[in-house]
């Protein structure tokens, strides 16, 4: 006999993907579902495991991201794991008196710190002030740090939110005990895959009288403006989504991708709103100050027709062909150079489209990190598919219609945020 047993086809209830939610979800957790111990045993998070066809212009950016392989998960809640640099900068929360030098003797100063900077650091770790006075950490207790000059040195006045740097660790020989003991960070982020689908319904009768008396190719453009329409869809939702859940009709809840602006605002990522005028200035701080690639690397910039103009009248000389060792090329971009830095410019005039984007899109760039971006699909499901429901008279259905579709499922994970960023120009 069965535990449970319920009516189906009211909302999500008592079963569905929304309860399917493991151990440790981030989306049960959110949206206020439990995971109980039988789905803990039974369901796992995704965990990663190693298409876009002919479009027009205007989503390029889709064809670029689709060059690369998409990642598949087997659930639509996905978790990834991003190492970090591994050394933080430190930070004082206080004023500290210099020390004067005492010749063949050192001298110590206690250091206030912020919480998260004395987790930074252990004993026997020599820290450099804002001056390029060094020291070495003797002890930490609490927020305390206690630190030694070298022998005839002195140290130099600290001033709250004085920034420290780490130089390195330092041992002696003959030492009978490790003073400096660290695991691997990592940044734990996650997104949601979300399900798209465009239909259109044609009576049985109706749908005959428009293939037996049709004038135009109506019913061709009708299918292929259901994929313009969700090409969209899923250009919006990867450019602007926001990661979340809705409740939409008929009692059904489902999840929504985050998508890359809405992720970089998260995360933090440098910004900038310029006028006209200091667009080039601009642009250069923020692609230096977030030049975390490998020399030579490529970042793409995506903006509007007009504000790419803009950009690229700044770079009149520079400008090459784009080649890359694939069908990238096929789209003719051109890049700029400058610095050890490379960036591809993407037209993208959807941005413009106020029926897709607010107006401030209009004006914005988005330089992005095109190699730590993947799209993501649920494994077993195509990325985009299409059909057509049985009508009356076709395998025993009852409905005397017929119903033409194209469902898709996207996501898109992101890694390393803080190397991509946005300019909103005035």
């Amino acid at each position: 006999m069965a535990d449970i047993a319920y009516t189906p086809g009211v909302g999500n209830a008592p079963f569905g993907e929304l309860n399917s939610n493991a151990f440790g979800s981030e989306y049960a957790a959110n949206s206020g579902y439990t995971t109980t111990a039988q789905e803990t045993i039974l369901l796992q998070l995704a965990v990663r495991k190693a298409i876009f066809d002919a479009a027009p212009e205007q989503y390029n950016a889709l064809k670029l991201v689709f060059e690369k392989e998409m990642i598949e998960y087997g659930a639509t809640e996905f978790r990834y794991e991003e190492n970090t640099f591994g050394r933080s900068a430190l930070q004082a929360t206080g004023v500290v008196a210099a020390v004067a030098a005492v010749a063949g003797a050192s001298v110590q100063q206690t250091i206030p710190m912020t919480a998260a900077s004395v987790t930074y650091i252990t004993p026997d770790v020599i820290i450099i002030y804002p001056d390029n006075t060094q020291a070495v950490v003797k002890s930490i207790t609490g927020l305390n740090v206690l630190v030694e000059s070298q022998t005839s040195a002195g140290l130099s006045a600290v001033a709250a939110n004085d920034i420290f740097s780490i130089l390195s660790t330092i041992q002696a020989d003959a030492m009978d005990y490790f003073s400096n003991y660290e695991r691997l960070s990592t940044i734990d982020r996650y997104n949601y895959i979300q399900q798209f689908l465009r239909a259109d319904r044609w009576g049985r009768v109706e749908l005959l009288e428009w293939q037996n008396q049709g004038t135009t190719d109506y019913l061709v453009r009708n299918k292929a403006e259901k994929m313009r329409q969700i090409r969209t869809d899923l250009f919006n939702a990867f450019f602007n989504g926001i990661r979340g859940e809705y409740r939409i009709s008929n009692n059904y809840v489902t999840k929504a991708m985050g998508g890359i602006f809405p992720t970089l605002q998260a995360a933090g990522s440098m910004n900038a709103n310029p006028t006209l005028a200091g667009l080039i200035p601009t642009f250069q701080t923020l692609a230096f100050k977030t030049n975390y690639k490998k020399v030579g690397a490529t970042r793409f910039i995506y903006g509007t027709d007009e504000i790419i103009f803009e950009l690229m009248n700044g770079y009149k000389g520079p400008q090459t062909r784009y080649a890359p060792n694939d069908s990238i090329a096929n789209l003719n971009l051109t890049q700029i150079e400058f610095g050890t830095m490379k960036f591809v410019p993407v037209v993208c005039e959807l941005f413009r489209e106020q029926s897709c984007f607010p107006k401030d899109w209009a004006r914005r760039l988005l330089v992005v990190d095109q190699e730590a971006i993947s799209p993501v699909k649920m494994k077993g499901l195509p990325a985009f598919f299409s059909g057509e429901t049985l009508n009356r008279g076709e395998r025993g259905t009852r409905e005397s219609f017929t119903d033409f579709y194209i469902e898709a499922n996207l996501s898109m994970q992101m890694n390393n945020p803080l190397s991509s960023f946005w300019i909103d120009v005035q």
